[in-house]
């Protein structure tokens, strides 16, 4: 009998194992990436070094660890659905283009210049500029905003948007960029968010994209130690990143003298702090998902521990 409960036991683990395993990949879609000499033109053969990195939502940004990587003149992968950032090496020959997947098997092609084809006295020409035009929703399901956003287009490089040359600004609900190739991040400010995009672009490319800005709202109040709502007071709100940097830092997202704001934020988690006058303060950790309002009171009290505050980029 006993040894009949534990090979039951061992089944449904193998069992709960495998049905973990098929839900984990029910969202994973086949992807096939390769390479070609021109658009349009013949397919690059040889050893390429393929990298894929997926965007996180949040930040906009390239995920420290690769998705998938792989060698050879095609890599064939299973990516859940989302924007990845596709790197692909020949030789001294590297490309990146910017993919969106969704949950049907794809195929994907980037422009290679096939090293074997290039003379080493040649030097590739510039070629016409890019037309890049980007809009923005606040969540998904929801048409563009008609309102204007104020964009700004930095050189891509490694880190913080700030490490690259700020090259172009403008305000208008469509951004429209002449740009010449390469790789750029495009932030978008509405209200109290931000958000950032990398873009990789082709010398005379025609480019529209659409920044999903994954925007909910926290509506917040502050309530003093003897629980009475807080009037028209100087009262203080900052919106800080759930987690600080290494130093113990807390890195500032958005910020309110609002004595009840609802502020506009980026899917993701936050810590919520209210600060009146020199004594009180309070904080409470918040959870933004897109497209919804969390309601979050914050009581105040006297004493040490409020958080260090970096200042916004």
């Amino acid at each position: 009998m006993r040894s009949l409960i534990l090979s039951l036991a061992a089944f449904c683990a193998s069992l709960a194992v495998i049905v973990g395993l098929s839900v984990s990949t029910a969202r994973a879609a086949d992807v096939t990436l390769l390479a070609v000499e021109k658009a349009g033109g013949a397919e690059v053969k040889g050893d390429i070094a393929w990298s894929v990195v997926k965007v996180n939502k949040e930040t906009g940004k390239p995920e420290a660890k690769p998705s998938a990587t792989g060698k050879g003149a095609r890599l064939v992968t299973k990516l859940d659905p989302g924007q990845y950032l596709v790197t692909a090496k020949l030789g001294k020959i590297e490309s990146s283009q910017a993919i969106l997947i969704g949950k049907s098997a794809t195929t994907r092609s980037l422009v290679l210049a096939d090293p074997s084809k290039q003379t080493a006295s040649k030097k590739p020409e510039a070629g016409p500029p890019a037309q890049l035009s980007i809009n923005m929703k606040l969540s998904k399901g929801k048409n563009p905003v008609k309102e204007p956003v104020l964009w700004e287009v930095y050189e891509y490089r490694k880190g913080a948007t700030e490490n690259g040359e700020k090259i172009a600004e403008q305000k208008a609900a469509v951004g429209q960029f002449s740009l010449p190739g390469g790789s750029y991040v495009v932030r978008a400010h509405f209200k109290d968010a931000k958000a950032d995009l990398v873009i990789p672009i082709q010398a005379g490319q025609s480019l529209k994209y659409t920044l999903n800005m994954y925007a909910g709202y926290a509506k917040l109040t502050a309530l003093k130690p003897k629980k009475q709502k807080t009037q028209a007071e100087a009262l203080n709100w900052q919106i800080l990143r759930q987690r600080p940097n290494a130093p113990g830092v807390y890195e500032l997202v958005a910020s309110s003298i609002k004595p009840d704001p609802t502020l506009m934020l980026r899917e993701g988690r936050y810590l919520a702090v209210a600060r009146l006058g020199a004594k009180l303060w309070g904080s409470e950790p918040i959870v933004i998902t897109a497209g919804e309002t969390t309601a979050k009171k914050i009581n105040l009290k006297e004493g040490v521990g409020a958080p260090e505050v970096a200042a916004a980029n």
